[in-house]
């Protein structure tokens, strides 16, 4: 079961994220997920950066939507769509 997290809710992003990797960092207004090669980071304006070898992304969401069992999670603004999936 996937669960949307909106930006604006701050504290779900880095309970969901938290769980989603095992190290993340937290930067001032920002998080940063690694998970060997691949890094998933957001901060609190919803910006999100995130890439492994052979793909990234850079651009801003409006929410999360993270898919703990398949070990995903899709970024979603108006239009656009980008799934990051675990390594």
């Amino acid at each position: 079961m996937a669960t949307r997290v909106p930006i604006s809710d701050w504290d779900a992003i880095a309970d969901n994220l938290h769980r989603f990797a095992p190290n993340v960092d937290t930067h001032d207004a920002k998080l940063i997920a690694r998970m060997g090669v691949a890094r998933f980071t957001i901060s609190r304006d919803g910006h999100v950066t995130a890439g492994m070898p052979l793909h990234d992304f850079d651009g801003r969401a409006d929410a999360l939507v993270f898919d703990h069992n398949a070990g995903a999670i899709r970024i979603e603004r108006a239009g656009v769509t980008y799934v990051f999936r675990r390594p």
